[in-house]
């Protein structure tokens, strides 16, 4: 009879056999090169594949069957996968919860100290102010860098909706700006080589400022509102240095007002543009305006009509900016067309070039009528 001592030894649990590994599967699946599993395995392959069986009964006896199981458990792998993922905000696997956590309470961007612009003439001042119409007078109002800053922001805001016309208003703007900046910069380095001339000769002139300048704080909301500052603070510059040149008789009284008058008279004209686009485009109908209105078969009797309205205030937008191959340099669009809708719109911008082509060839033809 077994004494204690005769007891079996207990098997510890490192003497436990490995893990029983599973049959290999002789079940065929389909494949992909950019597969979420190592083994290549295609759920759009499987389920193309599968689509008449799943229509069908689905009988467990079918030899599809064992496919079938295997793609609902791939499904609910990648949907683990993908959840895994998103949880993780996507970073390598290294990193720790807190870490990727973290992101969540991060803060977003803003200013470490207020924007300032800085002015020394009333001239400078008024056009980034503007002036309503007065009660009573018939002078016509000014539209000023302040208003135009807030246009410009609703302009960038439509592009978000895909808006052809918000995408060309910023276009024009940015052309406009060019032009502009280009022939401030031409007046000043005239008025600073004048003026350096002069010292060469022994005279040295300083540039008038305020005595006592003021400090705008800005507080944009849109890129396009900076740009306007910076157009503020150089025509600012432009008219201290025409007054200095006046006051140290290098230019008459009338050469001064008229080169001060001209220059304000060609910025005004750029202001006025961009508030006539953001007056008509903000109208409550006409806002939700996109590139998918001018497809026929996709727009509603809503969208057709903004379509109309658009074309009779401002004329047909050009086909490079209804494309997208010009496009502003600051835009929310980020909407995905599907391939139809891409193929719909290309169509459209042909029809446009066409209309454009013989738009401008009967232009030739009627200038060229009037010749003798």
């Amino acid at each position: 009879m077994p004494t204690s001592t005769d007891k079996q030894p207990r098997v510890k649990s490192s003497d436990k056999p490995a893990a029983i590994p599973a049959p290999k599967s002789f079940i065929g699946f389909s494949t992909e090169e950019n597969s979420p599993f190592a083994d290549g395995y295609s759920i759009t392959g499987e389920e193309a594949l599968l689509a008449a069986y799943m229509a069908g009964p689905m009988h467990e006896d079918d030899p599809l069957y064992e496919r079938y199981i295997e793609l609902e458990d791939r499904k609910d792998q990648l949907a683990r996968m993908q959840a895994k993922f998103h949880t993780r905000k996507g970073s390598d696997p290294d990193v720790k919860p807190a870490e990727f956590f973290a992101m969540d309470d991060l803060g977003s961007l803003v200013d470490s100290e207020d924007d300032l612009m800085t002015l020394h003439t009333k001239e400078a001042f008024r056009l980034f102010m503007g002036r309503v119409r007065e009660p009573g007078s018939d002078v016509a109002p000014i539209v000023g860098g302040r208003r135009v800053a807030s246009s410009l922001r609703s302009l960038w805001l439509l592009t978000g909706n895909d808006n052809p016309y918000a995408d060309w208003s910023l276009l024009r703007h940015e052309q406009s700006m060019e032009e502009v900046n280009e022939r401030l910069q031409e007046e000043i380095k005239a008025a600073e080589a004048l003026l350096s001339s002069q010292q060469q000769r022994g005279l040295s002139y300083s540039v008038l400022k305020s005595a006592q300048p003021q400090c705008l704080q800005l507080g944009f909301r849109s890129p396009y509102g900076y740009s306007i500052s910076r157009l503020i603070v150089d025509y600012d510059y432009f008219i201290r240095l025409q007054k200095t040149l006046g006051r140290k008789t290098l230019l008459s009284d009338q050469q001064m007002r008229r080169s001060i008058t001209e220059m304000t008279r060609f910025i005004r004209r750029v202001f006025n543009e961009v508030a006539r686009f953001s007056r008509w485009l903000m109208q409550p109908d006409i806002n939700a305006l996109s590139r998918l209105d001018f497809i026929t078969e996709h727009a509603s009797e809503e969208g057709k009509q903004r379509v109309e309205f658009v074309r009779e205030v401002f004329g047909m937008v050009p086909a490079d900016v209804f494309t997208a191959k010009l496009q502003p340099r600051h835009s929310r669009r980020r909407y995905t067309l599907t391939e139809k809708e891409r193929s719909m719109l290309q169509s459209v911008g042909v029809q446009l070039a066409e209309a454009e082509a013989q738009r401008e060839a009967s232009e030739f033809q009627d200038a060229g009528s009037g010749l003798v």
